[in-house]
């Protein structure tokens, strides 16, 4: 009986895109948490994870339903092209540490690039599930996806990068220092679950600077989100997508104003560095720390 109930519960999570892990209980010797339970404690447990499933089940589909509702208002009143795309509401509401908002610029952005010839870049993909949307976005493409991370958390910051968000309330820029790292099977498996085409996956593992001294790059770059948070990684980013992106090619850099100074910085250096090449837009104010640039010659 034990057996089959867990079965049944794992089996009913993972339904709903959940997976649930052993975690080791710790109690005295003797303790009434430490004695077997009965089938009728089992069975109440059972019905108390079902109810909680249940209720996570109807908080997702409200989220699903935010995000569809967010969509189409910027459909209305900011992005009338915005086009459309099967189970992007369930991708947006997944989102991790990106608002809908955001988001719905990056698609926005992403499509005005496919107006030119190249692949998708990522710089800094975390847990993967802004790649995994983008992937879903391109899928009717040719398009690959090049997903640049150290997979090891944030660098040492450089002298540019001024904390002025504390985020994880650390005290200091430094303790950053090799934080948000996620697994590369993470983001593989974000992928997986929109069916994104493994060959046209191109994972660059390793640090940035690193990472472009290698032979194997795209060759050209219709759109590019950057992510990198600190001055140095997106200076890099943005010195070699402006070497393979075609005009009409779009940028979106995240952070901007926000975390870390070393973000804005770079992102301004960029653009004066460039003359009349590049022009930078910022979102709405109530959209996020980002801001998106797009490449005029």
């Amino acid at each position: 009986m034990p057996y089959l109930i867990k079965k049944l519960i794992l089996s009913f999570a993972r339904r709903l895109g959940y997976e649930i892990l052993p975690i080791k209980t710790f109690c005295s010797p003797g303790s009434s948490l430490a004695a077997p339970l009965n089938n009728g404690d089992l069975e109440q447990q059972y019905q108390s994870v079902v109810a909680a499933l249940n209720l996570s089940q109807t908080m997702r589909k409200i989220h699903i339903q935010d995000a569809v509702e967010i969509e189409e208002l910027y459909r209305k009143f900011v992005f009338a092209n915005l086009p459309q795309c099967e189970d992007r509401a369930g991708l947006l509401s997944d989102l991790i540490g990106t608002t809908i908002s955001e988001a719905i610029y990056i698609i926005h952005s992403l499509h005005e690039g496919l107006k030119v010839a190249g692949d998708i870049c990522e710089f800094g993909v975390a847990q993967g599930a802004t790649s995994r949307l983008m992937a879903a976005e391109i899928m009717p493409t040719d398009r690959k996806l090049w997903l640049f991370d150290s997979y090891e958390g944030l660098p040492a910051p450089s002298p540019e990068d001024n904390l002025i968000n504390d985020i994880f309330n650390l005290g200091s820029m430094a303790r950053y220092r090799g934080t948000m790292a996620s697994p590369e099977t993470e983001v593989l498996t974000k992928l997986v679950q929109v069916k994104f085409p493994a060959d046209r996956i191109k994972i660059k593992k390793g640090w940035i600077n690193e990472s472009l001294k290698t032979a194997d790059l795209p060759k050209q770059v219709a759109f590019a989100y950057v992510d990198f948070d600190f001055y140095e990684p997106i200076k890099d980013a943005l010195q070699f997508v402006n070497n393979v992106m075609p005009a009409g090619g779009y940028i979106v850099v995240d952070d901007y104003g926000f975390f870390s100074e070393g973000a804005q910085i770079a992102v301004d250096e960029f653009v004066k560095a460039q003359g009349e090449r590049y022009r930078i837009e910022m979102p709405l104010p109530f959209a996020g720390h980002f801001c998106i640039i797009q490449k005029l010659l």
